[in-house]
């Protein structure tokens, strides 16, 4: 899979540059699990570590909790879901998790550099479906991709995903707003469709590009890369 550095951007000035993948702390094998264990993913060294800056995060340790502790579940409430520990429901971390979500994407400000991140599925803070701090991303950054391991088990599903941080890089944090009519222009010649106008800045059009690469699968993700090779080429 070198091409994900090598060759997929004309631009030589960016081309060596790997997108910013945040990830679960203990899918990277670090021991942050409440248990002191960690959950690492051999495969993410072969198929994703080359291609991409993966950036470890856990946010109950982010929160203060110590290693090993108690551990943690997810709770109906009037107030919604929570987060509480399993032996103890009156020990509510539900505040500290979404204080911490929100400083992290405070920190990325507007010149959003994240593409992508791989979360823990069934972790009562980071789980895809309904994880407290997987939800602010969810909510601040509706664009971004968000998947978990068990999402990842295969080299092309592995493939996919770095396909949508390097679009997503591209369009997301390599560019300003200004440039906006052109990308606009650039992704309609590679999707062969029209972008809608109701794209004003750049996290709506990487949204909109997004949707579109989503409906593509198997040889029409391989000429999707083909076309965007081609079209890069002739947009710089």
């Amino acid at each position: 899979m070198s091409y994900w550095r090598e060759q997929l951007f004309a631009n030589t000035d960016t081309a060596h540059s790997q997108p910013l993948v945040a990830c679960s702390a203990c899918l990277l094998g670090e021991p942050v699990r409440y248990d002191g264990g960690h959950k690492v993913q051999d495969h993410f060294e072969h198929w994703l570590l080359p291609h991409l800056q993966l950036q470890a995060l856990c946010p109950e340790v982010g929160i203060g909790l110590g290693v090993p502790r108690p551990p943690l579940k997810v709770i109906a409430s009037d107030f919604g879901a929570r987060i509480v520990q399993v032996e103890d429901e009156s020990e509510d971390v539900t505040n500290a998790i979404l204080d911490y979500a929100d400083s992290y994407l405070r920190k990325l400000g507007r010149f959003w550099p994240l593409c992508a991140y791989l979360f823990k599925a069934r972790s009562p803070s980071c789980d895809t479906t309904d994880g407290i701090f997987a939800s602010r991303f969810k909510l601040w950054a509706p664009w971004l991709t968000l998947v978990d391991e068990e999402d990842l088990q295969s080299e092309q599903n592995c493939q996919d995903l770095l396909l949508q941080a390097y679009l997503c890089r591209d369009i997301v944090w390599q560019t300003q707003d200004a440039d906006i009519e052109r990308l606009k222009s650039h992704y309609s010649k590679l999707l062969q469709q029209e972008i809608d106008d109701n794209t004003p800045d750049r996290a709506s059009l990487w949204s909109a590009v997004k949707s579109v690469l989503e409906q593509q699968t198997g040889e029409a993700r391989r000429e999707l890369i083909d076309r965007y090779r081609a079209v890069k080429k002739t947009a710089r």
